[in-house]
């Protein structure tokens, strides 16, 4: 039910791998906006100010087959939102501090600052302004051309994902996905780890493998799609495939193309499905499927099944890239 994406698609302008079910020089000062519309926690488990109050609505998740796979920055302000349920089974873990951090420049490389670091299955998660007010601010943009998409708040701008794959499995992550932040490219990517409990190296490290950081990247080429995308499937940062008709990730369009946050948002969501052990279709192509493998999960967005050849070869890629930190260098 699944079939293995083409690292580079021959005839398009995709060079990253994608899954067949999936699955910049110096700014201005950076600054971010975020407004907070769910919960922080969970169960087991800049650039110009812009500020805007966000409405929660009713989730409406659509019936999807379980092999279906999940193939910029301005003073914070926080809007009041609504609270939405939220299981909790789990003991919480200490909740990032929420005072705002002094704005630092750095021009050639990310910030030293706190690293987040993967939750385990079962952590409660750390809420949108939780998450913001650990965000060191700087000037690095290794990805200029992402500006648009990095500014683009799909929340406040109106998007709300429904009906997609993850409200099949688990509606509270459909209801927390959100794309409500704008930053630089490598805010937005620790805002999106924080958020979801991942360590934010392996996440660089993925967006590198399926993207090279480029929110305009195409992938997964020669399908019947979205008009916008000339027949290219998987789009934006880690490449969503959800421009495809029908898509594989519905819901997503176009917000995973054009909100490098949204895009951010949804894959992780989709990793700690499989990560808190929900996505328990998977054991039937593969028994061993358990909780708390995050490069299992890793793999599982590339190749759409759990610890096959392709995950395998597609987790080997993604920690050469780890090892290597390309970010780091001044040539990325």
């Amino acid at each position: 039910m699944f079939f293995v994406a083409i690292l580079a698609c021959a005839g398009c302008t995709a060079a990253a791998p994608q899954p067949a079910s999936q699955s910049a020089p110096t700014a201005p000062a950076a600054a971010v906006t975020v407004i907070d519309p769910v919960a922080g926690s969970a169960e087991a488990s800049g650039s110009p100010s812009s500020s805007a109050t966000a409405t929660s609505e009713p989730t409406n998740p659509a019936t999807l087959a379980p092999t279906s796979r999940a193939t910029a920055a301005p003073p914070a302000t926080v809007a009041p939102q609504p609270s939405t349920p939220r299981p909790a089974t789990a003991t919480p873990t200490s909740q990032p501090a929420t005072a705002t951090p002094q704005a630092t420049v750095q021009t050639q490389t990310p910030a030293p600052s706190q690293r987040y670091t993967t939750l385990p299955p079962g952590a409660a998660l750390p809420s949108e302004a939780q998450c913001l007010s650990q965000i060191v601010r700087n000037t690095w943009e290794p990805r200029p051309e992402n500006t648009t998409a990095n500014q683009n708040n799909a929340w406040t701008n109106g998007f709300r994902l429904r009906a997609s794959y993850i409200g099949t499995i688990f509606p509270a992550y459909e209801l927390r996905v959100t794309g409500n932040f704008t930053g630089t490219t490598d805010q937005i990517i620790r805002w999106a780890a924080c958020k979801w409990g991942f360590d934010e190296e392996d996440v660089r490290a993925q967006a590198v493998a399926e993207s090279t950081w480029r929110q305009s990247h195409l992938g997964d080429c020669g399908l019947t799609t979205q008009p916008e995308t000339n027949g290219c499937a998987s789009v934006g940062l880690m490449q969503i495939k959800g421009a495809n008709i029908p898509a594989t990730h519905p819901g997503t369009w176009p917000a995973a193309l054009t909100s490098t946050a949204f895009n951010l948002d949804y894959t992780l969501a989709v990793r700690r499905l499989c990560y808190e052990g929900k996505e328990t279709w998977m054991r039937k192509f593969n028994p061993t499927y358990a909780a708390g493998d995050v490069w299992g999960c890793i793999g599982r967005w590339f190749s759409g099944n759990w610890r096959d050849a392709a995950a395998e070869t597609y987790i080997a890629q993604v920690k050469a890239t780890l090892n290597a930190r390309p970010w780091l260098s001044a040539s990325f």
